[in-house]
């Protein structure tokens, strides 16, 4: 049996899982980017004068070589040279070995040292790290823009804004929906007033990590309703309602936000886990120094 990059999975029965290579979907969005989605997770890619410049690799080893193939099929002949990592979660950045084992990493410096530290077979450390919160990126012809905007989402997560094409690219942050449930992994305190920030930039078109793309307006009222939630949830406690029971929680924020926000595809499904877990960060006190008002002192003295 050959071997198999696993991530951190360890029980046998998951092979299957990573394994599978699901359909991708390729969208052109202009002359050299691309969109691409196996029907949950969403990324991008760019074609330069000789190689491909692809945003992280899916979540298995199977979705990383189909990944690789959708690439080949669309641009035939010219190799992946460059990997950007948008953040750390194996879900999306975790099989570069599978999709490009040669090619140039470049991710944040906090992402790169998660990512170290971890070592998740067939997550690639990366080979360029980038400090700050604004890069002026040059790669084989093509130029863009990418943005540390703060702790939003997983660590050392990367925005890209694509002047030319007037796009914004920030994977797992808002989506035009609200099917993403328990949110484990979004940073509370920080989350809305950072992409809020990404509204000084000009564009229109929106790509999330996650499902189908969107625009602006959609965008704002992701935000929004982040934040709606946020509002009801110190409210649930102020009323005593019984914060621990998901029904409970499903109900009261339901009823709050229904009328706003009950457009949102997944919104009746979805609220009462993710006003439990919008309880759980003002129980706790979210994700330490990364959830706090100054999250820039999280490894201060062991970054620059």
């Amino acid at each position: 049996m050959s071997q198999l990059n696993t991530g951190l999975f360890t029980a046998p029965n998951a092979r299957e899982y990573l394994e599978r290579e699901p359909e991708m979907s390729v969208d052109r969005i202009s002359g050299r980017l691309w969109t691409i989605s196996d029907g949950v997770r969403r990324t991008i890619f760019l074609e330069g004068h000789s190689s491909v410049v692809a945003f992280d690799t899916f979540g298995t080893p199977g979705a990383a070589k189909a990944y690789h193939k959708a690439v080949e099929a669309t641009i035939p002949g010219k190799p992946i040279g460059t990997v950007i990592y948008s953040h750390d979660h194996l879900d999306h950045a975790g099989f570069a070995e599978d999709f490009a084992p040669e090619a140039e990493i470049i991710a944040d410096e906090m992402c790169a040292k998660v990512i170290r530290l971890r070592q998740a077979s067939g997550q690639r450390i990366p080979t360029r790290e980038l400090n700050g919160t604004r890069h002026e990126i040059d790669i084989d012809g093509l130029q863009f823009t990418l943005l540390n905007p703060g702790p939003t989402h997983g660590t050392g997560n990367l925005s890209a804004y694509f002047a030319e094409e007037r796009l914004l690219f920030s994977s797992d942050t808002i989506l035009p929906n609200a099917r993403y449930g328990l949110m484990p992994d979004y940073h509370i305190w920080n989350l809305v007033r950072f992409m809020r920030g990404l509204l000084d930039l000009d564009w229109d078109t929106f790509v999330p990590g996650r499902y189908e793309i969107t625009n602006r307006d959609r965008f704002i009222h992701g935000c929004d309703f982040i934040e709606a939630v946020q509002e009801e949830c110190q409210r649930a406690f102020a009323e005593f309602v019984p914060i621990w029971v998901m029904d409970a929680m499903q109900g009261y924020v339901a009823a709050k936000l229904g009328d706003r926000f009950g457009d949102l595809d997944g919104f009746g499904e979805h609220i009462g886990l993710i006003a439990t877990r919008i309880v759980h960060h003002y129980l706790m006190g979210g994700w330490s120094l990364e959830d706090t008002p100054e999250p820039g002192y999280l490894l201060a003295d062991q970054l620059t």
